[in-house]
């Protein structure tokens, strides 16, 4: 197996190196060094005058939806590996146990009663109280004698999401076009416009819920043991599967409030992990996190520039990988299930 700690530091470096690369990469060209130079007169290390418009792209328009990207990433790739611990399937995601479509819909309703005008932190508010009504509405309907088969999980969790999205285009029909636009940016999933806003609302807080969720990477091993093997060894399986549902909830609402429904993130990432780093989640969870980061920004560069001017909603391209993977993991599910 590949020791951790050099896992870490290559994914460490590598992230940071995609973090300068895609500040530069945009309708104006700034080159790594240049980049560096800004974001280091920034934070008031200087080293030389640094140019003025440099400042401006990188400072006001770059900088805040990298970030935005970056934790995201993490946010997304990290609640995969949650749920997926959670339910001992690689295959699970918080997009498709319905987290996702419950934090738009949260959203959708706190748009279309123009809550969000009144506090910017009643969009974050509701995607998570939504995230969280319609995970446990999935989780409820899918456990029947205290067992949660994953087949019923994935199937009740498409049907309950389909279900969302028809009350979603019941609302849709009856908001202003303005409130319309807001449901398109959430439907999509995007960055564009990303401001130092939306880093105050979300970073601080995503970055401590990160945290909290490695202290449970130990009971999470314990649990994928079997629940009769949990008892045993002192974790309550049914309390950890409601403290970790709670806190998929909150970071994907959390991360889905300032990003729109950004699929796939939490199940390509974790699932590919798991070939480099094992099944360990003390070894998984950190390298999700820093995986998580550097393939959402990858992925974000790629909308901006992929059609430039034009940009594509990076939602569109982490579909266009997730799709396919996700085919190819049922095709080889059922190769596993024949033989």
């Amino acid at each position: 197996m590949v020791q951790l700690k050099k896992v870490l530091i290559i994914l460490a470096l590598l992230l940071l190196t995609v973090f300068i690369i895609s500040i530069g990469v945009g309708s104006v060209f700034i080159p790594p060094l240049r980049v560096l130079k800004a974001l280091l007169s920034l934070i008031g290390i200087s080293f030389g005058p640094a140019n003025d418009m440099d400042l401006t792209i990188v400072g006001q328009i770059r900088l805040p939806r990298i970030i935005i990207a970056m934790i995201v990433g993490m946010s997304l790739s990290i609640a995969g590996a949650l749920v997926q611990g959670l339910y001992r399937n690689p295959m699970a995601d918080p997009g498709i146990i319905g987290t996702s479509s419950g934090a738009s819909f949260g959203a959708i309703v706190c748009i279309a009663f123009s809550l969000n005008t009144i506090n910017i932190f009643y969009l974050p508010l509701f995607a998570f109280a939504g995230a969280f009504l319609i995970s446990f509405l999935v989780y409820r309907l899918s456990t029947k004698n205290n067992k949660t088969p994953i087949t019923s999980l994935i199937l009740i969790g498409i049907a309950v999401s389909t279900f969302v999205s028809s009350i979603n285009s019941l609302i849709l029909s009856n908001i202003n076009q303005y409130q319309v636009s807001e449901y398109i940016f959430w439907m999509l999933g995007s960055l564009d416009g990303r401001s130092w806003v939306h880093v105050k609302i979300s970073f601080v807080p995503l970055c401590i819920l990160i945290l909290c969720s490695l202290l449970f990477a130990k009971r999470i091993n314990i649990l994928i043991l079997g629940e009769e093997e949990s008892f045993t060894i002192g974790v309550n399986p049914e309390k950890l599967k409601k403290t970790l549902l709670f806190l998929v909830s909150l970071i994907t609402g959390i991360a889905v409030s300032v990003s729109g429904p950004i699929s796939f993130v939490g199940l390509i990432v974790p699932h590919m992990l798991r070939l480099i780093v094992g099944n360990d989640y003390r070894r998984l969870i950190p390298a999700s996190v820093l995986s998580g980061g550097i393939f959402l920004i990858v992925c974000d560069t790629i909308a901006r520039v992929l059609f430039s001017p034009v940009e594509v909603k990076v939602g569109v391209i982490t579909s266009l990988v997730g799709v396919p993977y996700f085919l190819y993991l049922l095709k080889k599910s059922e190769n596993e299930v024949s033989v």
